[in-house]
């Protein structure tokens, strides 16, 4: 969309139009979004909003109450030529959530109800803008657990949660939230409200409810969705392991999911991240690459035996049997890591870049990343890099190496210039030695440049097409994926 042509007046009279599907007290203007949305909680849009140039410049922010009026409000955007961006907590740290080229920001926060619980079937309808945490606090004073545990589950939404097509804590168990959802409930950008097929498992055509989780709202709304529910576990066992050698480390980790074996928690951190991100917070003496461990389930012998199954395949490997108290600290503290002191702020510079890999190629992919990481920027500015593999599945597992740069310079341009220099070079490094971009952040305004080197060809030309052909003006968040701007490029 080509967003110098939106007619001035549209603009101006935007928030009168709003009001008129939503009510007066459900639309903010375009002075008062400045005044109370920044963006997401990327550092490119925390150092942009700083600069007093955010990235984010939403002409009105308007809050529904249900799919119909998400429906009007983007028949609307068609009419006007207007582009529209969803949001739901501003959790992301990739910058998807922000309306870059203006126009409207959808935020669902209004959109938060359990809709219904069915015991029987273990499922639940909860719209799109449900916070994590509070949902999974109310599914637990029930005895039921949805088991996607995101870092950032205080202020992630459901729909957030899927358009980034997200992970938790919990994922090599339970997996990412793709492996949580039933079906959708969403709204098409020409305004059709659509229901996809109520269970995922079906030979009713192909399943049209993981092309939009993942896609970051880019062609469609997702405003509810049906999701799986278990029982809150009887029994959890943690252990904590010590290695010597990262690559044993890794071998045990293999060895657990080839084995089928399935801890919901299995977090190795290189020697970097266990001295200086794990060992702050648990103070368990930890002075090497560690791994942490939890087996889960509703009986408890064979809880017990999973986990004496796991870690004897540690054992094996060399592992050193640091005792269950590292990880029991860790699970009361796994939400701290992203509170100050933890997590970084201004003036530092930081980002995690996520990728995913095979066994074949994963212990080559830390290598040549971090390698590329490090040696992307000039050494006075100290730059510190923390490394954990965090979700395993039976076939590979994916690094999660967090950067900080203490301070970096003064001028905000010069500071991207440094964030987008480690940026490049960890992502082609990630895709010279075997990995795939991202395994649970989401593109973005941070990767959009790469997803063509990640598709290839072919594959961005049929994301154009399937964008095209839902999303005929492009009115949803036009330029984001590495897509057209304008329906007309």
């Amino acid at each position: 969309m080509d967003t110098s042509a939106i007619d001035p007046g549209a603009t101006a009279s935007l928030p009168s139009m709003l009001a008129a599907i939503v009510g007066d007290d459900h639309v903010l203007d375009q002075e008062a979004a400045a005044k109370v949305h920044t963006g997401d909680m990327s550092w490119l849009t925390i150092s942009a909003a700083a600069s007093g140039k955010p990235l984010s410049r939403p002409d009105a922010i308007v809050f529904p109450r249900t799919a119909e009026e998400v429906s009007d409000i983007l028949i609307l955007a068609n009419r006007l030529g207007i582009p529209v961006t969803p949001f739901g907590g501003g959790s992301g740290v990739q910058g998807a959530g922000n309306a870059d080229r203006g126009g409207i920001i959808l935020s669902l926060k209004r959109m938060n109800a359990i809709r219904s619980v069915d015991r029987e079937s273990m499922t639940a309808v909860v719209e799109a803008g449900h916070v994590i945490r509070e949902l999974e606090a109310g599914f637990n004073a029930d005895g039921l657990s949805f088991t996607h545990y995101p870092a950032s589950a205080e202020w992630a939404t459901l729909g957030g949660c899927i358009a980034a097509r997200g992970s938790g804590v919990l994922s090599t168990k339970y997996g990412k939230i793709e492996e949580h959802v039933l079906s959708l409930e969403l709204v098409l950008p020409t305004g059709e409200i659509v229901h996809t097929p109520a269970v995922p498992r079906h030979a009713a055509g192909p399943e049209l409810t993981q092309l939009f989780v993942g896609a970051e709202g880019v062609l469609g709304v997702v405003t509810a969705a049906t999701i799986a529910l278990r029982q809150v576990p009887c029994t959890r066992i943690f252990r904590c392991l010590l290695f010597d050698d990262l690559d044993a480390g890794i071998a045990a980790g293999r060895d657990i999911m080839v084995d089928g074996l399935r801890p919901p928690v299995m977090r190795l951190y290189d020697k970097a991240a266990a001295t200086g991100s794990l060992e702050r917070a648990v103070d368990c003496g930890i002075d090497r690459a560690a791994m942490v461990l939890m087996f889960d389930g509703d009986v408890e012998s064979v809880v017990e035996a999973e986990a004496q199954a796991g870690i004897e395949r540690c054992l094996r490997h060399g592992g050193i049997d640091h005792g269950s108290e590292p990880g029991e600290i860790w699970w009361k503290r796994r939400y701290d890591f992203y509170y100050p002191p933890h997590a970084p702020e201004l003036p530092q510079i930081w980002a995690t870049m996520d990728v995913v890999a095979d066994f074949a190629h994963i212990r080559g992919v830390y290598d040549a990343v971090t390698e590329a990481m490090m040696g992307a920027i000039d050494p006075k500015w100290n730059m510190t890099l923390k490394t954990h593999f965090s979700h395993w599945y039976p076939w590979g597992s994916m690094i999660y190496p967090r950067f900080g740069v203490p301070k970096g310079p003064d001028d905000r341009e010069e500071a991207l210039a440094l964030h987008d220099a480690i940026v490049k070079a960890a992502t082609e490094a990630a895709l010279e030695s075997g990995a795939v971009i991202n395994d649970h952040h989401g593109v973005g305004m941070r990767l959009n440049d790469y997803l063509g080197d990640q598709l290839g060809e072919g594959g961005m030309a049929m994301l154009q097409g399937i964008k095209s052909g839902l999303d005929p003006n492009n009115v949803l968040c036009p330029g984001k994926m590495g897509l057209k701007v304008s329906s007309t490029d």
